[in-house]
């Protein structure tokens, strides 16, 4: 028998409800958050759960959570119920609504607008902010309502969902969604990467599907050390110079990443041939590894003295497989013997490798590309060193306060690996926008440069090894490297007596608002699923995407979408989590 909640307040009657529906929309000065600053407590935050779709056990789940809040308040910096001394800084403060039209927030699992229609009049909801069951379970564990429109139930009521969301004091970013060109900021709330994706977005996807885009791809998946072994041998392709057949592996690995069971002599013979991409070498490679747990291929690879000196040629930032196999065709085989080819003193950079916002504009590419590669030589040690995501926070957070002295008004997010949950960088990839949706474009443009300036006069930036200005969205160019500000620098913390001073990789890119979340999802990757990103946008819905932006093929229109969920939507895509981005090995 379904799980029913008592309703507690049948005395309110079709009348009583009816009349409600005719009162004026309820007054934003009245939300439960827009209170002074000296109020004693929070107001309550009134919750109706709407039970269709939501199965039994959930369903109870999803109460408890708001009766476990009622009455409890608790504080932005702890877990501890705020009757405990001290406790001034009041967060969340939840009760049950007994119909929607008292509730300030409304949670469903509905997704679509006849759906809803059966429990409320279209008219009434478009005044609430309607969210997934993920708001409610994200709040209660963050104690503090979290941004609604990050969590909106309904494609069609997102901004009023976001409009509708109570206020939250001490908000870095608004969390509204700007309905035109002409509103005043961009939103800039993303789903916590550390999260748990919601389940009715994964519900959405398949791991069947030839885009990867399209599939669920977690960080380390149930056949991580197989993808491993192809992965050596994608690497070799590349390394040679084979393009066509790296890509058939990276698409291969996609492809397993994404595959959610265990592979088994079973399911190799029934379910992996239906599979994209995986062709008879790629199945006989696979049983060979369910049988040995290994792959001979890869085995041989790895043992390679020459795969061994390309590989370690090719973790040098700057040097890529073409000048790799040209640097071995020189008869070098070891970082060594590179270091002296290069002349170049481990741990030490002198004034000729220093490339700085003043460089020679002159200066031909590959003159750029040799200073570039001399840093990372000198470097390469403190490179080679894994960056804890308390570091890149940290890294994020010195950059944001000395970019708060060049312009203000400015939000950042981290994106690549650490975005997708990865638990260690290899370097640091920040987006940044202006909150000024009319003016940000142009409060934007040539910040880079002078952020880079004052970062480099700080200390706090030490080598530029590529800095590029901006360029408009081009709907005709067939190259990747996309036409936002950037610059790929050497960063170092300020000095810590606690610490040694590492040197890091910094990657600073910089968008207008109307781009922004094309940004983020370009620059968070992976490699893998912004190809078939591009793809899907080309050969499914007749777009360009890159990270600078979305336009139509046909007629170069273009699309500025207000949230990162409105980039997959635009293209017609369900919602992947970035923790689910992860389909290289």
């Amino acid at each position: 028998m379904p799980f029913k909640r008592p309703a507690g307040g049948d005395s309110a009657s079709d009348s009583s409800e009816s009349s409600r529906e005719g009162a004026p929309k309820r007054r934003r000065s009245s939300s439960p958050w827009n209170t002074e600053e000296s109020s004693p407590e929070p107001p309550t935050l009134r919750v109706h759960i709407l039970s269709a779709k939501i199965d039994p056990h959930a369903l109870s789940e999803l109460f408890n959570l708001v009766e476990g809040q009622k009455g409890v308040l608790k504080r932005a910096d702890t877990s501890e119920p705020a009757q405990n001394a001290g406790a001034t800084e009041l967060d969340l403060r939840l009760e049950l609504a007994r119909d929607v039209h008292e509730a300030d927030i409304i949670v469903t699992a509905v997704h679509m607008r006849q759906r809803l229609e059966r429990h409320m009049k279209w008219e009434i909801a478009k005044t609430k902010a309607i969210v997934s069951p993920k708001w409610l379970e994200d709040s209660v564990k963050n104690g503090r309502p979290m941004p609604c429109g990050d969590y909106a139930a309904l494609r069609d009521l997102r901004e009023e969902t976001a409009e509708q969301c109570p206020d939250q004091p001490g908000s870095s970013c608004d969390s509204s969604h700007p309905k035109s060109p002409s509103s005043t900021s961009v939103a800039l709330q993303s789903p916590d990467p550390a999260g748990t994706p919601d389940p009715a977005d994964i519900e959405q996807l398949t791991y069947t599907s030839r885009y990867c885009c399209a599939r669920a791809s977690p960080l380390v998946c149930p056949n991580q050390e197989l993808v491993r072994q192809l992965d050596i041998i994608r690497q070799s392709r590349s390394l040679e110079g084979e393009e066509r057949s790296m890509l058939s592996y990276s698409r291969a690995i996609s492809v397993i990443k994404a595959y959610p069971y265990v592979v088994s002599l079973r399911n190799l013979r029934e379910e992996l041939p239906k599979l994209p991409y995986l062709g008879e070498k790629l199945l006989s490679m696979i049983e060979e590894f369910v049988k040995t747990r290994q792959i001979s291929e890869a085995q041989t690879i790895r043992e390679s003295s020459r795969f061994q000196a390309l590989s370690a040629f090719s973790a040098i930032h700057g040097i890529g497989p073409h000048t790799a196999r040209r640097l071995h065709a020189l008869g070098l085989s070891t970082v060594e013997e590179l270091e002296r080819y290069y002349d170049v003193v481990p741990g030490v950079t002198d004034e000729n490798t220093l490339f700085t916002t003043e460089a020679d504009s002159n200066e031909s590419e590959e003159a750029a590309n040799e200073r570039s590669i001399r840093v990372a030589l000198s470097l390469r040690h403190d490179f080679s060193r894994t960056i804890p995501r308390e570091e890149v926070e940290e890294i994020n957070k010195t950059v944001m306060h000395e970019l708060s002295f060049v312009e203000k008004g400015c939000k950042s997010i981290i994106v690549g690996g650490y975005r997708r949950g990865k638990p260690e960088s290899n370097d640091v990839d920040i987006v940044i926008t202006h909150t000024d949706w009319t003016l940000g474009s142009r409060k934007v443009k040539g910040l880079c440069k002078r952020l880079v300036q004052r970062l480099y006069e700080r200390g706090l930036i030490t080598h530029v090894m590529h800095l590029s200005g901006f360029h408009e969205h081009n709907a005709l160019r067939t190259h990747h490297w996309d036409s936002l500000e950037k610059a790929l620098t050497v960063f170092v913390l300020p000095e810590d007596s606690s610490r040694r001073r590492v040197y890091r990789r910094l990657d600073l890119i910089f968008a207008a608002p109307e781009v922004f979340w094309t940004a983020v999802v370009g620059w968070t990757g992976s490699t893998m699923f912004q190809r078939d990103l591009r793809l899907w946008a080309k050969q499914q819905k007749g777009m360009k995407f890159d990270s600078s932006g979305i336009s139509r093929r046909h007629d170069s229109k273009l699309f500025f979408p207000k949230t990162e969920r409105e980039v997959f939507e635009l293209l017609g895509l369900a919602y992947v989590h970035p923790t689910l981005r992860n389909a290289d090995a």
